[in-house]
């Protein structure tokens, strides 16, 4: 990158972690879901892949509760579809020990995570060891870093970021997010990279508070000459004379009216 080529540290740290994705794809699983609505809901499908494409899970889910028509009428999964299917708790004792040592990429993590959790409820209480294990997982959202990296400022739905159309299916969510993390690859974009664009940074930091403290000291010097000019008008008033500099204060003042001059101190100062 070269310096005029200027992106926000946040863009540089998500482009680190994009290729980082990239570099350690042994160590990294792509996860995605469909569910039964957004809040109080159930999973209904799950699906996980490797960064090479290759399907590692795929499976229907029947949940405890009958799946909204309204939602059916998104991702086409109906009730008949899963009524043989596996249950949560059966489809996790399969799943888990596939992703539990990798990094699971989920384009939108904080739902998949909450609804993973949450679609034991209708099975277990909130304690469960099953619901701690999917907390205790090595989770990452694509979605945040995806417009982190694209300078955007709202989170880009899953078809923007791919520039295609999805099927709503968690294993086409899931190529759609490979997709993404592909495409935000760039080798070249490397940590020495990053160091030059902190120092980039820094140097425009430091530039900006400089100028600022020039205006300050422009401001404050005028402020100076102005309480000056005042103070010297102040003595003459007090006094009948300028002070030539703070120890002559403490030390007289001339009384104009009887042409005296008189010690004082400072406790005797109108000031």
């Amino acid at each position: 990158m070269a310096v005029a080529e200027v992106w926000t540290l946040d863009q540089g740290r998500a482009q680190l972690k994009f290729n980082e994705w990239n570099k350690e794809k042994n160590n990294v699983v792509i996860l995605d879901t469909e569910t039964t609505g957004l809040y109080d809901s159930e999973i209904c499908e799950v699906s996980v892949i490797d960064l090479d494409g290759n399907v590692i899970f795929d499976s229907l889910v029947k949940p405890k509760n009958p799946i909204p028509r309204e939602v059916k009428a998104i991702h086409g999964i109906s009730d008949e579809m899963v009524a043989d299917k596996p249950s949560w708790p059966e489809t996790w004792e399969s799943l888990y020990p596939l992703i539990k040592d990798k990094i699971v990429l989920i384009y939108n993590s904080e739902f998949d995570v909450r609804l993973m959790a949450e679609s034991f409820y209708p099975y277990y209480p909130e304690n469960a060891e099953e619901i701690k294990q999917v907390e205790g997982l090595k989770t990452a959202c694509v979605m945040k870093t995806y417009a982190a990296l694209v300078g955007s400022g709202k989170w880009l739905k899953l078809t923007q970021a791919a520039g295609r159309q999805i099927a709503h299916r968690s294993l086409d969510n899931c190529k759609a997010t490979l997709e993404v993390i592909r495409k935000s690859y760039n080798p070249d974009f490397t940590e020495t990279t990053f160091q030059r664009l902190e120092n980039w940074h820094e140097l425009e930091s430091i530039s900006k508070r400089i100028r600022y403290l020039s205006y300050r000291i422009k401001e404050l010097s005028e402020e100076q000459v102005g309480l000056v000019k005042r103070q010297k008008e102040l003595q003459v008033r007090l006094f009948g004379f300028e002070f030539e500099d703070e120890k002559e204060v403490a030390a007289s003042y001339h009384d104009v009216d009887n042409d005296q001059r008189f010690d004082i101190s400072d406790d005797d100062l109108p000031f």
